[in-house]
């Protein structure tokens, strides 16, 4: 594949020079200056101890070119190596200063939404299903947006790689892939990244255009950029820019002197510097001379120190920091939790006013016409209801538009609300769940179904990496209202992954809401709740329930608060608290046990986060004794939880041990196995004859 050239390496003209007026080429080269020179500033930063690791960009400032070609309506979607870029987007080096501090207030400095630039990602290549999810939803929007993601080699090994190219190729949407390709990825060399000649040759098995140009000639960036820009914005689909770079300084500034490249090499390539390239040429026009560039010098140096004089004189930002930013309003357990490290370090308490703090509604008293529905027919009726009042939701994953979901969840929605808010995505949950990130920073609500819960591990680092912490990343300002279906449990006598129950993984993650309904009415009411919240939703459905259980379910719709349980069964013995299969054969167990004069009270959580403490304690406070009944793994399952909690508020109102019915550390069976999986009325009864041995 042929490089694209415009400026060779002596600041020559070799190809036609953009349409960029005097004015514009010198304000590229101070462009390319102001970012070599802060660059260098913050690296004497890192080294005086002033500032935590950084990456340099040296080498590479010629990216500058790429981002100078996007529109104002366009977004940029970066790693961490895109200094130049960010200040092309109008963006002061003091916030790339106050991002390198790590000063959680910087955001008046690095406002996402006026420079339509996406903060820091720290795991490799995550980010590049956001831009395409994010082009696809402006794209629906009507709004005339191209997202360029910018990445580097060692990214094109990343399964999102893969996954958000094969998505932008199959949906055809405006997105430019820009992999700054500086040959080393930390300290392995690209041969070890690929076998392919280029990188940029891979865009042809995705089914659009990849380019190859000289990374180090900013006009050669700026036109390529350009002409994907426009490519984009007319529908004509995705480009893949390889930009050929080098990086003059160690991965960072943790990563001493490299021992992977040779000083010939190195020579070889700053012959190549795009600064001297670009200087070359307006000198050789006039527009330029050097010495203007020692007053830039000082005058960068002496604002990014007056700015790191000014942060070190900052109070330390505030412990009630992350639990704000988290939720839309804080869940009054995490308020708790705030309040009791605030008491043991002696600070002061943080009041949050009623407009912060999560208000855990009543139960709804819905009228009107119901049905005799199942679970299926219930989410089916909500998720259609829904839609048809809301143009902002989507559905996508495998299978649900055509077949309308494995479990016929989605039946009947693509005809009725057509093949772009109804997606049968590629085969790829790392791709569904990554997308499903990016149209929801751009003002979707995605609800992104996974076949089985157990397939969902492949996307865990999108469900867990941003869709938990969009919010908290961003303040606020952007964020991330998905909801994550996943078919769980047992009663399919299928095989592995097919049966896993994986709840307490997701419960442990800070800033999803977790869903379990057990009954028909539940599941709709929470489902409703799960469309309209602000904040990511995982919302698991139990298989064996959806189908054969059947309840009056009122026709129109109704929201069940998160957080607040639901007493199924009155009783003074014993409390046993569960959610999703294990509370129906709960209740088998108590009706069984009444017959010898036990009287169980049955809880049913149906959120895992929020979780009622209120109602389970005050059962416990009555009955006296406690069991936990629920098919994930017993150690480190979400009835740990609820045990630790009892014993840390209650413990003295407990007459015997608390008990767990749990499946054993083992992986969920299949087939045959999968009896032994299932928490059945007998193996709960048998629990609660255990709690009122003692």
């Amino acid at each position: 594949m042929r490089m694209r050239q415009i400026l060779d390496p002596a600041g020559e003209l070799v190809g036609p020079i953009p349409d960029l007026d005097d004015g514009q080429l010198v304000e590229m080269l101070r462009l390319l200056l102001t970012t070599r020179m802060a660059d260098e500033k913050l690296l004497n930063l890192q080294r005086q101890g002033r500032m935590p690791a950084y990456y340099q960009v040296s080498g590479q400032e010629a990216h500058a070119g790429a981002a100078l070609a996007l529109r104002e309506t366009d977004w940029l979607f970066t790693a961490y190596r895109e200094l130049g870029m960010w200040l092309a987007r109008g963006m002061s080096p003091m916030a790339a200063l106050g991002m390198w501090m790590g000063v959680p207030d910087d955001d008046d400095l690095w406002d996402v939404n006026r420079y339509r630039v996406t903060k820091l990602n720290a795991t490799i290549g995550t980010h590049l299903p956001h831009a395409v999810g994010f082009g696809y939803a402006e794209r629906l929007q009507g709004r005339d947006t191209v997202a360029m993601v910018v990445f580097g080699d060692g990214a094109t090994s990343e399964s999102d790689f893969h996954a958000a190219m094969n998505f932008a190729g199959v949906w055809n949407t405006p997105t430019v892939f820009l992999c700054q390709n500086n040959q080393v990825a930390q300290s392995t060399t690209i041969d070890k990244q690929t076998a392919a000649a280029t990188l940029a040759v891979k865009a042809e098995g995705y089914g659009f255009t990849g380019e190859l140009v000289d990374g180090m000639d900013p006009l050669a960036l700026y036109q390529s950029a350009r002409e994907a820009v426009e490519r984009a914005a007319a529908g004509g689909g995705p480009t893949l820019i390889e930009m050929l770079t080098y990086r003059f300084a160690p991965h960072s500034t943790y990563d001493g002197t490299p021992v992977y490249r040779t000083t010939d090499e190195e020579a070889r390539w700053r012959e190549r510097d795009p600064i001297t390239r670009m200087r070359t040429l307006l000198v050789n026009k006039g527009l330029w001379e050097a010495e203007q560039e020692d007053a830039m010098r000082a005058r960068v140096s002496a604002d990014l120190e007056a700015f790191v004089e000014e942060l070190e004189s900052r109070p330390a930002v505030d412990r009630d920091y992350s639990p704000r930013q988290l939720f839309a309003r804080t869940p009054a357990s995490l308020a708790e939790q705030l309040h009791c490290e605030q008491q043991d370090t002696g600070e002061a308490a943080t009041v949050l006013g009623p407009e912060e703090v999560w208000a855990v509604e009543p139960d709804p008293s819905p009228t009107g016409e119901t049905r005799r529905l199942d679970m299926t027919e219930a989410l089916k009726l909500t998720l259609h209801s829904a839609f048809e009042r809301d143009p902002a939701l989507v559905a996508l994953g495998e299978d649900v538009a055509v077949e309308g979901g494995v479990f016929r969840i989605t039946e009947g929605m693509l005809e009725r609300f057509g093949a772009q808010r109804v997606i049968d995505t590629p085969l790829c949950e790392t791709g569904i769940m990554g997308t499903a990130v990016g149209m929801a920073m751009a003002g979707l609500r995605p609800v992104a179904e996974i076949e089985f819960a157990g397939f969902m591990y492949p996307a865990f680092d999108q469900l867990i990496g941003h869709v938990a912490r969009i919010r908290w990343r961003y303040r606020g300002r952007l964020t991330a209202p998905v909801v994550a279906r996943l078919p769980v449990g047992t009663n399919l006598d299928n095989l592995e992954f097919h049966t896993d129950s994986p709840e307490s993984f997701l419960a442990h993650a800070p800033g999803l809401v977790v869903v379990y309904p057990s009954n028909p009415y539940d599941a709709k009411g929470l489902m409703e709740s799960a469309l309209c919240s602000d904040d990511p939703v995982v919302f698991l459905e139990p298989i064996s329930l959806y189908r054969g259980l059947k309840q009056d379910v009122p026709v129109e719709p109704y929201r069940i608060g998160f957080g607040r349980a639901r007493v199924l069964r009155d009783g003074t013995d014993v409390t046993v608290v569960s959610w999703g299969p294990p509370v129906r054969q709960a209740l088998k167990a108590a009706e069984a046990l009444a017959a010898d004069g036990v009287s169980t009270e049955v809880i049913d959580l149906r959120t895992l986060y929020p979780w009622d403490r209120e109602t389970v304690l005050g059962s416990v406070e009555r009955s006296g004794r406690l069991v936990v009944a629920h098919e994930a793994h017993t150690t480190g399952g979400f009835g740990a939880e609820i045990l630790a909690a009892v014993s840390e508020q209650c413990l003295y109102s407990l007459e015997a041990p608390p008990v767990r019915v749990a499946h054993m550390d083992v992986f969920w069976g299949p087939a045959q196995l999968e009896r032994y999986s299932m928490i059945t009325a007998d193996r709960i009864a048998a629990g609660i004859r255990r709690a009122l041995a003692d």
